[in-house]
């Protein structure tokens, strides 16, 4: 029970140091939401390893049906998630020379996708966009929470913004993350060297 609950308080508060390695595996898909020349914001949605879905169901699936009714959202939101934004969520967009991070998320939801724990939240920007292009990424940067696309369509353009738009996936290898090596557990066909870097959507919006 002491070790679960290590396992659960690191989402609470993001510490880590570089000598981390991997504990926490999460696929992520995103909706950019496009206005005219402005980023609206994101919608955010994480996809948690086994022992951590099976963390928050064991504390926070009260009733035990499987699901989530709103006053267990809210105990999770407050005890599993809010400290975030300490952290920034992980969330980081760029445009031209500026970085901003969420200052805020709203319509935080959690469920089960089968045997999978699911947060999906919306990150609001209102961010006008800098020459057509900018670049989320969406990290942990001390690395105990190794945070990937879904190989399966992760990326949704929408909004007036979105005719013509394009994004591509790429490393940003002018952010190193360092960490301890060798990890217990890891990723399928991952391999894990000290040395990693963020995955980035860079967006460019043809259209302007």
């Amino acid at each position: 029970m002491f070790c679960k609950c290590l396992y659960v308080a690191y989402l609470l508060s993001a510490f880590g140091t570089v000598y981390a390695h991997p504990h926490m595996f999460i696929d992520t898909k995103l909706e950019v939401r496009l206005s005219g020349d402005c980023l609206d914001g994101l919608e955010i949605t994480w996809y948690f390893d086994p022992m951590f879905t099976s963390s928050i169901v064991n504390d926070w699936d009260a009733n035990g049906n499987g699901s989530f009714s709103s006053s267990e959202v809210d105990l999770i939101y407050e005890n599993a998630f809010s400290n975030l934004a300490d952290f920034d969520y992980f969330t980081y967009v760029s445009s031209g020379s500026t970085t901003l991070s969420p200052s805020a998320v709203e319509d935080f939801i959690v469920f089960m996708d089968a045997q999978t724990l699911v947060y999906r939240f919306f990150v609001p920007f209102d961010m006008p966009v800098c020459d057509g292009c900018f670049s989320v990424a969406i990290y942990d940067h001390t690395y105990y929470c190794d945070i990937l696309y879904c190989s399966d369509s992760p990326i949704t353009l929408t909004g007036t913004g979105s005719t013509d738009a394009s994004f591509q996936i790429v490393e940003n290898q002018n952010i190193e993350i360092l960490y301890g090596g060798s990890v217990s557990i890891s990723r399928d066909g991952r391999s894990y060297t000290g040395l990693a870097y963020p995955q980035q959507v860079v967006v460019t919006m043809a259209a302007i």
